[in-house]
């Protein structure tokens, strides 16, 4: 079974925490996502119906200029109490134009919970299979 999920953008009406590490993160309330980025709940927004959604972020760290990006690819579920996000990144060529401005790449998915009860770890994984991060959630 793949798992149905769909694009969103992150927007808060408070300004949001950048992270300087890659982070690959699983939110699964308001609550969550507004602590994690240093703003409140009710200020945090993605579109989520959290009753019926949960989200998937891959971040990379800050980049020295534009070009750089991450994408979720997509989503499998591997074994019944897993679901496995796989995760590309890209990078400019030497000849590439890009933006003299430093960036935070990021991709956020909204993700259905329908079908994914049993599910207690998200593993966030490269294309070729190599595992980026294990996260523990409780869907």
């Amino acid at each position: 079974m793949t798992p149905g999920f769909r694009r969103v953008q992150l927007t808060s009406r408070e300004p949001l925490r950048f992270h300087s590490l890659p982070k690959y993160l699983v939110f699964t309330s308001a609550e969550e996502l507004g602590e994690a980025y240093g703003v409140s709940a009710s200020s945090a927004e993605a579109g989520v119906d959290w009753d019926r959604e949960f989200l998937v972020v891959a971040q990379r760290e800050e980049c020295p200029t534009g070009g750089y990006s991450i994408t979720i690819e997509g989503l499998n579920r591997p074994a019944p109490d897993e679901l496995r996000v796989t995760v590309s990144r890209s990078d400019p060529g030497p000849a590439d134009f890009v933006t003299m401005v430093i960036t935070y790449p990021r991709d956020v998915v909204a993700v259905s919970r329908r079908g994914l009860e049993g599910v207690r770890k998200v593993t966030f994984v490269d294309p070729g299979g190599r595992v980026l991060r294990t996260v523990e959630v409780d869907l």
